[in-house]
């Protein structure tokens, strides 16, 4: 079937009269992106012409009607996508914002366009589009909730609906189809929220934490045996999602602090559990349990993160319960399935690890498993952080284990640390499909951004990668420049390749994209520098005219960059986070 000849267009795009905004918007897409391929206009109509050419048909339409085919279409889901070659029309099938992933796996797969980052999309020139008449694909994405919490993502939804991103962290207008939608204020850490210690902890201590024989009122938790304290969340509960009728998620998860209530009741469950996880996954129970007839297409979620990621002994979550397993403790340079994650002094073990135990143990008990994972360095986004070989294989691991849902936390910021579009393109790519090839994914990405400085870019990221991998280290959502393989002679390794790199640079695009990631290896630099030397005040200078020429928001997870460039000079101190 050919779409277009010689850069004159073949074919119309047609859509029911009644399209939703989704699927308007789809078409539109279409339209934008094989013009740009073949030089012609493609009309986008909604089908009230009789038909004299060649169409595209996107959605459902009288003309899915006519070929039988809108039954199969309306049965994918908001998610599932439908390409195939019927006589002279090529259907692109989809509801909602499936039409929108059909539009773009379609162009991608059969078109080869490739949307990288917010601002660099690659279109093949290509005069003569043609189709096999035996195209026929059916695609329904495994994980039902994809959600790369990165700033080339959260900060621009016409980008992330290309990438098929369908989280919270993007703020998606109804053209987009929507997203798994959390209720507004209850993503995460909520039971204070819900039970604000402001408002019951002077009349109601009980309601709280007991600690050392005390109720605690600030850097708690609530005690979660407590029955009064179970009815009185169910209303909250109740009364936000009355407020909220679009909400399908309602977190009602532990907030981030480690101070379980001990009292006897609490006590008593967890060590019949084996497990703190055993009062939440109780309490959370009676929440989704009397929530459940008013608000039958709500799941009520909660957390299995640090002192809860054990699963419980005897309790199962309910059907509508969402359990979201946390990595933080884990080491990012080793794969998941292999790796020993909980102590970071301890050497390369073999054999089963304790998060792979605790996986295996929750999709035993769990009909909707979520995982929390981390993908930056939250003490330093601009330090080198090569996470890249595990980011494929530990989203396949999570799969592999009954995961219906990941949540990927990086860097927040608009223009984010280093080689953050990368990771946003690795990670929604296997999001998508996890059986991604990732390392063709990365060497698209390299070859299309760096141009003839890939293969340096490559080298470089390896070089890295090798510093610590071979040292025996481990790496950390939360690392710090005082390891073994942080050293100037790695620096000086990578200030080579850069130096390379910029002379090979084929543009100054390409120039500007190089000297940006140099950043980091500038960054490693200032860390490894005396502090309060004249050396690291000339290193910061020149960093802080990078800052000002890339854009940079952030260089960690708390603090204004004004305040960050002080701490980086000594004028002001850090927090926790932050090391050495």
């Amino acid at each position: 079937m050919k779409l277009s000849e010689n850069g004159r267009a073949c074919a119309s795009i047609q859509i029911a009269p009644d399209a939703s905004e989704p699927v308007r918007y789809a078409a539109q897409e279409l339209a934008h992106f094989l013009s740009q391929i073949c030089g012609d206009t493609f009309p986008v109509s909604t089908g009230h012409m009789e038909k004299t050419e060649p169409e595209i048909l996107v959605g459902t339409s009288p003309r899915t009607d006519a070929l039988d085919i809108t039954g199969e279409i309306l049965a994918l889901g908001q998610e599932g996508t439908l390409i195939r070659v019927v006589d002279d029309n090529l259907v692109l099938g989809g509801n909602g914002r499936g039409a929108l992933y059909c539009v773009y796996s379609f162009l991608e797969d059969c078109l080869g366009v490739r949307f990288f980052t917010p601002n660099d999309t690659y279109v093949p020139e290509q005069p003569t589009m043609e189709i096999a008449d035996h195209t026929d694909c059916t695609y329904h994405p495994v994980l039902e909730y994809r959600d790369p919490h990165i700033g080339e993502m959260m900060h621009y939804p016409d980008f992330a609906v290309r990438r098929r991103a369908n989280g919270w962290s993007v703020p998606f207008e109804a053209q987009h189809g929507g997203s798994v939608r959390y209720a507004d204020g209850f993503f995460v850490h909520t039971v204070t929220k819900l039970l604000p210690p402001d408002q019951y902890f002077d009349e109601h201590p009980e309601y709280y934490a007991l600690r050392d024989g005390e109720r605690l009122r600030e850097k708690t938790q609530l005690c979660l045996s407590n029955p009064e304290v179970v009815s009185l969340v169910i209303e909250r509960v109740k009364g936000e999602l009355r407020r909220q009728p679009d909400a399908t998620i309602f977190s009602v998860s532990q907030d981030d602090n480690y101070n379980v209530c001990t009292c006897d009741k609490c006590r008593a469950i967890d060590e019949e559990e084996g497990s703190h996880a055993g009062t939440m996954i109780r309490f959370v129970n009676q929440v989704a349990e009397a929530i459940e007839e008013e608000f039958p297409n709500v799941v009520i979620d909660t957390l299995a993160y640090q002192f809860t990621r054990t699963p419980p002994k005897k309790t199962k979550p309910r059907k509508n319960v969402c359990v979201r397993l946390c990595t933080i403790e884990c080491c990012f340079i080793h794969p998941l399935r292999e790796c020993r994650t909980d102590d970071p002094d301890a050497p390369m073990p073999n054999g089963e690890v304790s998060l792979a135990e605790d996986i295996i143990g929750w999709s035993k008990i769990c009909d909707r498993l979520y995982i929390w994972d981390y993908v930056t360095n939250f003490s330093h986004y601009w330090m080198p952080h090569p996470n890249f070989h595990v980011l494929a294989d530990n989203i396949r691991f999570f799969v592999e284990h009954g995961a219906k849902g990941i949540f990927e936390q990086g860097c927040p910021a608009p223009n984010g640390g280093e080689m953050t579009n990368l990771r946003a393109y690795i990670i929604s790519k296997c999001l998508w499909n996890p059986n991604t090839d990732e390392q063709k994914t990365a060497d698209e990405f390299l070859t299309y951004l760096y141009g003839p400085a890939a293969p340096l870019m490559k080298e470089y990221m390896e070089t890295v990668y090798h510093a610590a991998l071979d040292k025996g280290c481990h790496l950390y959502c939360f690392n710090h420049p005082d390891k073994p393989w942080h050293t100037m002679e790695l620096v000086e390794q990578c200030e080579s390749l850069f130096n390379r790199m910029e002379d090979t640079a084929s543009s100054p695009a390409i120039l500007w994209r190089i000297r940006r990631e140099r950043m980091a290896v500038r960054y490693l630099r200032i860390l490894l520098t005396e502090k309060g030397s004249d050396a690291r005040a000339q290193l910061l200078d020149a960093f802080e005219r990078d800052v000002k020429t890339y854009g940079v928001d952030q260089l960690w997870e708390h603090g204004t960059m004004e305040f960050c460039l002080d701490v980086l000079r000594g004028n002001k101190e850090p927090g926790y986070w932050w090391g050495k």
